[in-house]
């Protein structure tokens, strides 16, 4: 496809291999790579000669979090470069608050290193306690099997991005206790936009997400159950926050 007409751009995301394949047969072509995640974990950028090589190649690498462009930097004798940059992801406001329920969200894979073990736990202990607030989980994982039970707690399943954004906008919390390092995380971005207060681990490039969110000093049951709490009980700080 790309011999048969001459592109003056070739964008290739996540896929630094692709690049030194299609040099071989396309050289002196102009590329741009986008990194979603860690690039150390991406073939033909796990080492610092492989990144040092992409820069020669491209005309611009760009990142999705600071997190991420430390991480392609790392072990390199220079720590930046004009031609990489940062571009966060972004997404549309909304006019005005929404009408918010007493509800506590969860969106993502429901596994460990999204944290889902570690909330699901907390979650049950706040839902025994606090009698009229609910909780709904978005989303599942084939890999994991958890059973958490509660009648106010709803598993949702995975739902459409439009349906998961509407659930933000009646959700009062939102939790993101991620356990492995968030190359960026579209969850608590999306969360905090729908005003929700918002509360989230310090992992990876999840600090690069929100400006206002509640953090976890450890990702722990006890931890989760103590944020959960304290936005509960303090009305106005969890108003503040959304």
């Amino acid at each position: 496809v790309l011999n048969k007409k001459k592109f003056s751009l070739i964008e290739i995301h996540n896929r630094p291999s692709y690049i030194l394949h299609i040099e071989k047969y396309l050289p002196n072509q102009k590329y741009i790579l986008v990194i979603h995640n860690n690039p150390q974990t991406l073939r033909g950028a796990v080492t610092p000669k492989e990144r040092k090589h992409l820069i020669k190649l491209c005309s611009k690498i760009t990142f999705v979090s600071n997190w991420v462009k430390e991480k392609f930097f790392e072990g390199l004798d220079f720590k930046n470069h004009e031609k990489c940059q940062v571009i966060h992801p972004s997404i549309d406001k909304i006019k005005k608050l929404p009408k918010k329920e007493n509800l506590i969200t969860f969106v993502g894979k429901l596994n460990h290193s999204k944290g889902y073990d570690t909330f699901g736990r907390a979650i049950i202990r706040i839902l025994k306690k606090y009698k009229d607030w609910n909780s709904v989980v978005i989303g599942d994982e084939p890999r994991e099997k958890y059973n958490f039970v509660h009648n106010r707690l709803e598993h949702k399943g995975w739902i459409t991005h439009e349906q998961t954004l509407k659930t933000y906008e009646r959700s009062s919390i939102s939790v993101v206790p991620s356990h492995w390092e968030e190359p960026f995380g579209r969850t608590s971005l999306e969360a905090a936009s729908r005003g929700c207060a918002t509360i989230l681990s310090r992992r990876g490039g999840l600090v690069e997400t929100i400006p206002y969110g509640l953090y976890l000093n450890r990702v722990n049951q006890n931890e989760i159950f103590k944020k959960i709490k304290y936005l509960i009980e303090n009305k106005k700080a969890r108003i503040d926050l959304q």
